[in-house]
């Protein structure tokens, strides 16, 4: 292969391999994705590939890599990359710690830049949002899991109940809604389990509730935060997926906004629940009017920008954002959740080609302009190229982020 100016790496948790008679295939979790950016890389002049930490070999200084050929990903030695996308989703510690060795360990052959930085886990998102007094009313009150005396006591305080989200949580799994009715002195539970299956579950005694409770919380940790009816007038949840984007200047730029509207009575509306994708501007224009959704639309984009403009000077550069949005039946817009890893085929359901073509192109886009910073020629301009930073939180990092995606 001929030198490109770009070499652009995607790290990813794990890669498995299928046998088809004597070869072996690579199964990745977002083939479609990868198909995408390896294309529009081409045309860019970017070398795009994708590995895990068990491609590189520290001893030899040598990485294997996975480059889309003839219809196919097939794995090929690449050369160490400039920029790094990561789209590592672990399942496991010994993932996490083995990826964190292997980037320090090329970073010590050479140099590279991160398209991203890296979030903490949903507390200290939240934490770090409300000391901006510009999103704190957009946030719901949200606190820790400490214990079921203490989770009484907030759905005592809450007529219609708390939500109970596991502190790392993707995809909607583990999501609990659990509600206090007084007059029976029952525990009613609605949520999905960690294989993303809903249930629902009623204890009689609350006692049974407490001893179920800590049994699930014991496993991982957990957030609490006031239910709030974040559904339209055929009891289907929704929120407002907006993809933020670096665009080629390295400026934000809102990349587009799509509706997940999940099932009637389900707890979750994101896409892996069984949610579908459907214009924003639709949805909120049945659910309201036409001035009313265009005026929420542009309130969305507006505390979007703001939030990554926070998010950016408490823990650094950002290439692309995900913020889901919740709107209650007044119209009051929530800040649900921030990604540093979004997924984007709500855009392709909805048949936004625009939006669909700009989240594939900007990464790249900006992988180049990040990669003039490894120039001797690099001028450095902190608006465009992103600044060098340091932590501003006391909020511990840990080393990737595994906040929710939706696919």
């Amino acid at each position: 292969m001929h030198a490109k100016a770009v070499i652009l790496g995607i790290v990813v948790a794990f890669i498995n391999q299928i046998a088809e008679g004597s070869d072996t295939y690579p199964v990745l979790l977002e083939p479609s994705f990868y198909r995408a950016l390896s294309n529009a890389a081409e045309q860019h002049g970017i070398d795009l590939y994708v590995f895990t930490a068990a491609d590189y070999q520290p001893r030899t200084g040598q990485l294997q890599g996975y480059r889309f050929h003839q219809n196919r990903f097939v794995r090929q030695s690449v050369p160490l990359p400039d920029v790094i996308y990561d789209r590592c989703f672990f399942t496991n510690a010994d993932q996490r710690q083995n990826c964190r060795k292997m980037l320090a360990s090329i970073k010590l052959q050479k140099p590279y830049q991160m398209l991203n930085a890296v979030l903490p886990a949903k507390l200290g998102v939240y934490h770090a949002l409300k000391e901006d007094d510009r999103l704190k009313p957009y946030l719901p009150i949200t606190s820790g899991y400490q214990s079921s005396d203490q989770l009484m006591k907030l759905m005592q305080l809450h007529a219609a109940g708390v939500v109970l989200k596991p502190a790392s949580g993707m995809q909607g799994r583990g999501l609990l809604h659990a509600k206090h009715c007084q007059h029976e002195q029952s525990v009613h539970v609605n949520g999905r389990t960690k294989q993303n299956q809903p249930f629902t579950i009623t204890f009689a005694h609350i006692d049974k509730f407490k001893h179920w409770i800590n049994r699930i919380v014991s496993q991982t940790a957990y957030l609490i935060q006031p239910y709030l009816e974040l559904s339209d007038d055929d009891g289907k949840p929704f929120d407002i997926r907006v993809l933020l984007q670096k665009d080629s200047q390295g400026k934000w730029a809102s990349t587009g906004a799509a509706a997940r509207s999940g099932k009637t009575g389900s707890l979750t509306s994101n896409l892996h629940g069984g949610g579908e994708a459907r214009s924003a501007l639709q949805l909120l224009t049945n659910k309201f009017d036409r001035a009313k959704a265009e005026h929420l639309l542009e309130t969305i984009h507006t505390i979007s920008k703001q939030t990554a403009e926070r998010i950016e000077d408490v823990f650094g550069r950002f290439a692309e954002l995900g913020l889901d949005f919740g709107i209650d039946k007044g119209g009051r817009v929530w800040l649900i959740e921030v990604n540093s890893k979004p997924g984007r085929s709500a855009f392709r359901l909805i048949s936004d080609q625009k939006a669909e073509h700009l989240s594939i192109e900007r990464p790249l886009l900006y992988a180049r302009l990040l990669s003039r910073r490894l120039k001797p020629s690099f001028v450095a301009n902190e608006t465009a190229n992103g600044r060098s930073y340091y932590l501003k939180t006391a909020h511990p990092l840990r080393p990737f982020n595994v906040q929710e995606v939706h696919q």
